[in-house]
């Protein structure tokens, strides 16, 4: 779920058990289609796509990081073991600059500032801990050889 305020809510903690956009637009198409008013329900599902990348599953190494564009959101695809894939939006939450193209010492990396992120959830750690959010992370899986990204 997309929780980067770029720190419009400075003194907010987010909430990583929230409902994910795919879930709640996913039910939303559910509760529309019951009732009815299958357009509404369609274009709710529809909103909530899984979208295949460039890039291919075998080009992402355990422990290692690729960068992909999808839907224009330039997104780090990691892949912490052999059978998980994550994507997460390359921008910090402590400054809305770009993140690091690869993994540095197993994390995601802001060359600006130094904030490290854990590449499996996002979370911020390392020696700057300037930042108390979580990257904004979206649901990556490996499907037909390629990565797919729901946005």
């Amino acid at each position: 779920m997309e929780n980067n305020c770029m720190g419009a809510c400075e003194g907010h903690k987010h909430d990583d058990r929230q409902l994910s956009r795919k879930a709640v637009l996913g039910g939303l198409a559910a509760v529309l289609t019951g009732i009815g008013l299958t357009t509404f329900g369609d274009a709710a599902q529809a909103a909530a796509k899984s979208y295949k990348t460039t890039l291919k599953a075998t080009s992402v190494r355990v422990g290692s990081a690729k960068t992909v564009t999808v839907k224009g959101i330039s997104m780090l695809i990691t892949r912490p073991n052999s059978t998980t894939y994550r994507a997460f939006k390359r921008t910090c939450t402590h400054q809305p600059k770009t993140l690091s193209s690869s993994l540095v010492s197993g994390t995601i990396y802001c060359p600006e500032h130094g904030q490290q992120f854990d590449a499996n959830t996002g979370a911020p750690t390392g020696f700057a801990n300037q930042t108390n959010r979580s990257l904004t992370k979206y649901s990556a899986v490996a499907k037909n050889g390629y990565i797919y990204v729901t946005v």
